[in-house]
């Protein structure tokens, strides 16, 4: 399931972001938010040069909860650049995953790296049957419990208000974290090193242990190190995130 609109983002760094799996990432993630690029609503919603009533369509509801473009800008121009920067970063994602239909409405106000959002019924299904098939079927997602291994489970161990979630398993770097609440919302966020990318990951950065399911152990060490504790505030920014991502999603800035 494809958003309409997805394949016509452009991507301005088409080579991948060759990364060296240190523990010294100071300068890495160090990205300020003045320094980093924030997206303009046309170039989201596609309307640059031609508008793309598809893509428009699905960024207008997620923003402003109607197909009402003028409705959403205004909203959109009233996030600080690093909620922008979030949303646009979280949608051109999810549209890269094939997903974006299963977004509805962000619900309140957006976070830096993460929003919760009403989820939307498709012809797929709900969007526990679309992420359930993306871990079943397509097996690119995990989802977030003892059975998906123990890094997986302890990846939501820190969302006490979800009852169900998932993560992606073949991404190193900005990857999604998805979570249903009791409440019926869904909330997704960011993470900067994924604990449980071992489809594609080199071997010698899988561990297996029986029992406990299969982790990479450099990710790992290094999501502990700077994504918990006294880190997290410094290094769980939207900019951040936007230079990990570039050059591995199609961005449109």
């Amino acid at each position: 399931m494809v958003a309409a609109g997805c394949d016509r983002i452009e991507n301005h760094a088409p080579t991948f972001l060759m990364i060296n799996l240190s523990d010294d990432f100071h300068q890495l993630l160090d990205h300020s938010d003045e320094h980093t690029p924030v997206p303009t609503w046309q170039q989201l919603s596609r309307s640059v040069s031609a508008v793309d009533t598809g893509l428009t369509f699905h960024a207008a509801r997620i923003v402003a909860g109607s197909c009402d473009d003028e409705a959403a800008l205004e909203r959109w121009n009233a996030w600080p650049r690093k909620l922008r920067r979030t949303v646009a970063l979280l949608v051109e994602k999810i549209c890269h995953e094939g997903w974006l239909e299963s977004v509805g409405p962000i619900s309140g106000s957006p976070y830096d790296g993460g929003f919760l959002f009403t989820p939307r019924c498709t012809y797929a299904g709900t969007l526990e049957d679309v992420l359930n098939a993306k871990a079943i079927n397509d097996r690119v997602y995990m989802r977030s419990n003892l059975r998906g291994g123990l890094a997986a489970y302890l990846s939501a161990w820190n969302h006490k208000t979800w009852k169900r979630s998932w993560i992606e398993n073949d991404t190193p770097f900005s990857s999604l974290h998805i979570g249903l609440l009791e409440d019926g919302s869904a909330e997704v966020h960011l993470d900067l090193f994924n604990p449980v990318f071992t489809n594609g990951a080199p071997q010698r950065d899988v561990t297996t242990l029986p029992g406990l399911g299969a982790f990479n152990h450099r990710l790992f060490r290094l999501h502990r190190k700077w994504e918990e504790g006294q880190h997290a505030p410094t290094t769980r920014t939207s900019a951040n995130y936007y230079h990990f991502m570039r050059g591995r999603v199609p961005l449109s800035f």
